[in-house]
């Protein structure tokens, strides 16, 4: 997932953007649940629900393709555990098994859209400012931080190496099997493990605390 194409539309100025994040997060909780509690075979809550998210979307000024092209990527996924976990739904009973795979897979798209949106149209430093005013564990809000903040790193050292295989490598196709992918994976893995001890240790030398701060609270 490309993630600086997602920051990008969050700090547009468009009126989602604008608004108060917790409010946002509040609000896509209370979709998502509301998605949820939707009962089997309503299709006009369903129809409503997505008329909505189709509003939303257009007031944000998210291109709706970008979504369709990332809720194609989740939909191999849910789509083959919503076949199986059908069958053994108690509304099969009552709706049928088409009538229950086609209301739980529109549910999942419903769910998962809205919380495309909702980081479409706020920045990730915000999200995590929202969750801390809202009173979610400081521990799980710093862990969701430095998850955020070293991905781009890991990334890009994971491409390097890659390429210094691919470079040692001498094929046709230039590709590197599961095997090698897997070995590179298990090596990242231990040096991201010795960078966090690193990391965590420079933070308690500078007074590290637990407290995140940001720019926009000393603004």
């Amino acid at each position: 997932m490309n993630l600086d194409a997602i920051e990008r539309h969050g700090l547009r100025d468009a009126p989602l953007q604008r608004l108060d994040s917790r409010f946002k997060l509040i609000a896509t909780l209370v979709f998502v649940i509301g998605v949820v509690l939707t009962p089997m075979g309503n299709w006009k809550w369903l129809a409503g629900e997505g008329l909505v998210l189709a509003f939303l979307v257009g007031v944000s000024g998210v291109p709706p393709r970008e979504l369709v092209l990332r809720w194609l990527g989740f939909l191999a996924l849910f789509g083959f555990l919503t076949i199986t976990v059908a069958p053994s739904r108690p509304e099969r009973a009552t709706f049928g098994l088409p009538v229950v795979v086609v209301t739980l897979l529109i549910k999942d798209s419903l769910a998962l859209l809205a919380t495309l949106l909702f980081a479409y149209v706020t920045p990730f430093h915000r999200i995590l400012r929202a969750m801390r005013d809202l009173g979610v564990p400081l521990v799980l809000v710093a862990t969701l931080q430095f998850m955020y903040r070293y991905l781009f790193v890991l990334t890009e050292e994971l491409d390097r190496m890659v390429l210094a295989r691919r470079a040692r490598t001498f094929r046709q196709s230039g590709r590197l099997d599961w095997g090698l992918l897997t070995g590179l994976i298990g090596v990242l893995f231990l040096r991201s493990f010795e960078r966090a001890e690193r990391v965590h240790a420079a933070m308690l030398s500078r007074g590290w605390d637990g407290t995140l701060r940001t720019l926009d609270e000393a603004a």
